[in-house]
């Protein structure tokens, strides 16, 4: 009875099957075992060695099986890792392409303030230096003013009695100078022309000659009608006794018209 000491079932139903009797799976345990012994195949030698191969076959289909089932199992964790692995990887690639997205936009918009602060400050020194521009010319205008008002004092004070009654009616020029001509240029006029062109201009509007230097004066740069403003009145009110400073500043006006080169040879010579 030792030989189904550690069969099961499948085991007793192959050997009944190999001594030639007919089972099924409605069979027991102990009804497999009865079969077996009765059958006329029967030989306890045999059977037992039968029946140990039958055992040894199925331990190692078993065996064969469980390793299978092992390895399965370790594959379906390879995969499952491989799968953990991959979502994480894909996980910290967002993060970073978000956080990469995050720093660029951080550094677009300090870009952008710079940019604006820049900008800002530009316009601000812009309308700083316009208003040091429009400062100036308003000092530069107030002190010609100055000074044309002071030669007309000049001129007026210097006038005798009896000339102002005679000429009481021409006193006051028909036009203003400065409506018909505009204010010197050195980029732009012939000094000697601008003169010419004053002159023609002053008898046209019947401006008396002693004032002549007064009107002009509000069309000459700054500097050269400070210094005429500077001499005495019977100088400065003299149209003549100005032409001097004309001279100066014909030359003055050709040195700025003139070539880098003609202005270094002119220095030399």
């Amino acid at each position: 009875m030792s030989i189904f000491a550690a069969a099961r079932k499948c085991d007793l139903k192959i050997l009944a099957e190999e001594l030639g009797e007919t089972v099924n799976d409605s069979h027991k345990l102990k009804d497999l075992k009865k079969i077996i012994l009765a059958s006329k195949e029967y030989d306890e030698e045999s059977a037992k060695e039968w029946m140990n191969t039958i055992i040894n076959e199925r331990k190692e289909r078993e065996e064969i099986a469980e390793q299978r089932r092992q390895e399965e199992i370790q594959m379906a964790e390879r995969k499952r890792k491989e799968e953990e692995e991959i979502a994480e990887r894909r996980r910290q690639d967002e993060i970073q392409i978000a956080e990469q997205k995050r720093q660029e936009e951080i550094e677009l918009r300090k870009l952008e303030y710079k940019e604006r602060k820049q900008k800002e400050e530009q316009e601000i020194e812009v309308r700083k230096l316009e208003y040091e521009e429009r400062k100036r010319k308003g000092e530069m205008e107030f002190e010609l003013q100055k000074i044309r008002l002071g030669a007309e004092s000049r001129s007026l004070n210097s006038n005798s009695i009896a000339n102002q009654n005679v000429n009481s009616m021409q006193i006051k020029p028909k036009l203003e100078i400065h409506h018909l001509m505009q204010k010197i240029n050195s980029d732009e006029n012939d000094i000697s022309l601008y003169l010419i062109m004053f002159e023609r201009l002053a008898k046209q509007a019947e401006i008396l000659e002693n004032t002549w230097v007064t009107h002009l004066l509000g069309l000459l740069p700054y500097d050269v009608a400070q210094l005429i403003a500077r001499e005495p009145d019977e100088i400065a009110n003299d149209y003549g006794e100005v032409n001097p400073y004309f001279t100066t500043l014909r030359k003055k006006f050709d040195h700025s018209l003139m070539k880098p080169q003609e202005k270094v040879q002119n220095e030399k010579n």
